[in-house]
């Protein structure tokens, strides 16, 4: 149950060691697929006539994703929201360059679980709420309103 509901709590340097191997690997191919995503930012048919090789882009970018959110899941369970808020609130500080997102995004999203965390164990309750719930009771409103925001973006 735990897990299901996500938790860094009594996790170790050897969950760290465990995990290292894993985000290293999708950090290489994050990096590898990062000029392709600006391209692909313009449009599938852009990107296709700049010369990249789509299929290997879309692999690189799809196992990057797959090796770090499957490592962090395995780690810590299933922590909602985090992965879904931090591109979005570190986006304008990169003026939304897909490419440039990817790091400023992950030491986001790492700053947004320290704080949930932070706040799921000083938050006085009978029981102790586990991280994954914190994340949604948080994270949905803020999801919401930046559905919201950029709907009203597109209309304009």
């Amino acid at each position: 149950m735990s897990w299901l509901l996500g938790s860094v709590q009594n996790r170790s340097w050897f969950d760290v060691a465990w995990v290292t191997p894993m985000v290293l690997i999708s950090g290489v191919l994050a990096a590898f697929a990062a000029s392709g995503l600006r391209m692909l930012a313009l449009g599938e048919e852009t990107a296709a006539t700049s010369g990249l090789s789509m299929g290997r882009l879309r692999t690189a970018a799809l196992i990057a994703a797959a090796l770090a959110a499957g490592a962090a899941t395995a780690v810590a369970g299933v922590i909602g929201f985090v992965g879904l808020a931090a591109p979005h609130l570190v986006r304008r500080a990169v003026r939304g360059d897909p490419g440039r997102v990817l790091l400023p995004a992950a030491l986001t999203g790492g700053l947004i679980l320290v704080a949930a965390d932070l706040a799921a164990r000083l938050t006085p309750t009978d029981q102790e709420l586990k991280l994954g719930v914190f994340t949604a009771l948080v994270g949905a409103p803020l999801f919401a309103l930046i559905a919201w925001r950029a709907a009203r973006e597109w209309r304009l």
